[in-house]
């Protein structure tokens, strides 16, 4: 240490520092991070007085850091003008240097006694103690966090003679710190906690639940309609709405905690809430916030909010459970409409969980082309064979058979009709176009599909590419795509027809059944909704609009085909009738195309 001192004083520096007891407060000063020239500079400026510690304490009086010594057991005994300043306290003055006779001062998780903390190990280990963080408390009750570097001081006999104490303020450090912190763990947009923030308080609050015997809540949020809002009128208007959502929150929320997880998605954690009463009742305070119109860039939206809760212990028992169950009563919540809200079902989950899972095979059904169609005939009068309707038939390993009517929702649903429609459209004129005979084919086409985009410039493609004649496909459609945009169906059909593909209205008399749509689409063919012909010979109304459906088509010059037939008296009715086409189980049913070869020729 002596070679380091290069100032005039560092003769009387070395004399001094052989004496135990300097010498350890100077090792002290130097593992705090003093540098020596302030000490000696500091000791210049300090006459040698008779008594060698109150030279040193002259010397540390000197230094612009805080030092403070205290005696044996631990009471503050010395403190220099630095720390005295720090304080905010004057010491007593003595007669020949400063004494500290009262307890100045107190410093929490920092004991300085021997018999504990880090003062008793560093007195087991004769070893300065290192930046041990405290938090001092003034006598005006101030409290300021510090770093303080206790070593222990012995006398010359070996014996514990008090501590030497450098304290360094650190309260800017830790304004920073938890400023990163706040960071770190809050939505920069609304303030809000994050997604980290979230998952770290859930983990305390269900470690506390279970040791309380407690419940507690976990609310999923989304905003309803959000996303075209931010779409049209743009993020600084999405952003607003964002924050004012928040501040709904909070509102409404109680003590409960609150995160916003990404984009309009929230979730909630509430405090300890054991019925299921409370927890419903928490779910509509933050349903009925968002009541009022927000008002965002010069704009009113009416915005709500959908919510999904679960509850701890019953529907989840750790942190992933209980998420993913607020998640699936939030995803009930949705299929119900805007500013619904739903408690977690375990027999609506497993419900909704088969529905995913059907949705999953069903795709990747789709995508390895494992859909085929089956081919139901259509018979004319005389029992001759006129054509075939395409039907779409998935065999699942599992399900067997599934029929139309159970995945073509969900194609719709999952995004997946116009990949289902196309495959099948190809597959059936591939297939009519082998035919030797020149039967008719006609294929389905979903209202998605039918409204998605070119319809008739695919219809094109395929049929340029199979080479099939365009007079023997006929696509059928349901009434919802003239009601939908009736200007941009007429436009659709027309273009259909200029390509010579017929066009069936399919299920007439279940929708809207409007006279005018067949005065003004080309249409070719009606077909009769299976639930009336069903009910022939049961009940007269359906009798009657049979055969009112029946004379108005030949009116019109438009054929008309019953489907669903499964009874003799049935077929004699609309043969009766004079009904063009029948098709059903009773004359054929859907088969693969190898089982009427002996019919088309192929």
């Amino acid at each position: 240490m002596s070679k380091a001192v290069t100032s005039p004083d560092a003769t009387a520096y070395r004399r001094f520092s052989a004496d135990r007891q300097i010498a350890s407060g100077f090792a002290a000063l130097r593992e705090g991070g003093v540098d020596l020239s302030q000490i000696a500079a500091a000791a210049a400026k300090n006459d040698m007085p008779v008594r060698r510690d109150a030279w040193f304490e002259g010397v540390l009086d000197q230094l612009p850091i805080c030092v403070y010594m205290t005696d044996a057991g631990g009471r503050v005994t010395y403190v220099n003008r630095a720390a005295s300043a720090f304080v905010g306290r004057e010491p007593r003055i003595g007669a020949d240097r400063w004494c500290i006779t009262h307890k100045l001062f107190t410093i929490e998780g920092a004991s300085l006694a021997p018999q504990d903390g880090p003062m008793a190990v560093a007195l087991r280990e004769s070893r300065p103690v290192r930046g041990v963080e405290a938090m001092l408390e003034r006598p005006d009750g101030t409290r300021t966090p510090i770093l303080t570097y206790p070593t222990p001081l012995f006398g010359d006999d070996g014996a514990l003679t008090g501590g030497f104490n450098l304290l360094v303020d650190i309260s800017k450090r830790k304004q920073a710190e938890q400023k990163l912190a706040d960071t770190l763990h809050h939505d920069g947009l609304t303030g809000l906690h994050n997604r980290p923030a979230l998952s770290a308080h859930l983990d305390r609050r269900l470690t506390q639940a279970r040791l309380a015997g407690e419940g507690l809540v976990v609310m999923r949020m989304d905003l309803d309609g959000f996303k075209a809002l931010n779409d049209e009128h743009g993020h600084a208007v999405g952003d607003a709405v964002l924050v004012e959502a928040a501040q709904r929150l909070r509102a409404s929320a109680d003590d409960a905690f609150l995160a916003r997880i990404g984009g309009d998605e929230f979730m909630l954690v509430s405090g300890a809430l054991q019925t299921e009463g409370e927890a419903r009742a928490q779910a509509e305070r933050v349903c009925c916030a968002f009541a009022d119109e927000f008002f965002a860039g010069g704009h009113s939206f009416k915005i709500s909010v959908s919510a999904g809760y679960a509850r701890f212990p019953g529907d989840g028992e750790d942190q992933i459970r209980l998420i993913a169950a607020a998640n699936a009563a939030l995803n009930l919540a949705k299929s119900e409409g805007p500013g619904a809200m739903r408690m977690f079902d375990l027999a609506e989950q497993a419900r909704e969980q088969e529905r995913v899972t059907f949705s999953r095979h069903l795709r990747q059904a789709i995508e390895r082309d494992e859909i085929h169609p089956h081919y139901q005939p259509l018979f004319r009068a005389d029992g001759s064979i006129a054509g075939f309707e395409a039907l779409a038939r998935w065999k699942d390993p599992v399900r067997g058979i599934v029929a139309p009517a159970s995945f073509i929702p969900a194609a719709e649903e999952g995004g997946l009709i116009a990949r289902l429609d196309a495959y099948v459209l190809r597959s059936a004129c591939i297939e009519a176009a082998r035919w030797t005979q020149p039967l008719r084919i006609s294929v389905n086409i979903s209202a998605l599909e039918f409204q998605s985009g070119d319809l008739p410039g695919r219809v094109a493609a395929v049929l340029a590419e199979t080479g099939l004649d365009p007079e023997r496909l006929e696509l059928e459609i349901t009434e919802g795509v003239m009601v939908t945009d009736a200007d941009r169906a007429m436009a659709t059909f027309g273009k259909l027809r200029a390509l010579g593909v017929r066009i069936a209205l399919d299920d007439f008399g279940t929708g809207y059944s409007s006279l005018s749509y067949l005065h003004r689409f080309p249409l070719t063919t009606l077909k009769i909704d299976r639930s009336f012909v069903a009910k022939l010979g049961v009940t007269l109304e359906s009798v009657a609009i049979t055969r009112a459906v029946i004379q108005l088509g030949h009116a019109l010059g438009i054929e008309v085909v019953a489907e669903g037939v499964e009874t003799p008296e049935q077929l004699d009715f609309l043969i009766q009738e004079g009904c063009d086409l029948t098709q059903g189980f009773l004359l054929g049913r859907p088969l693969d195309a190898s089982a009427y070869a002996h019919v088309t020729g192929a």
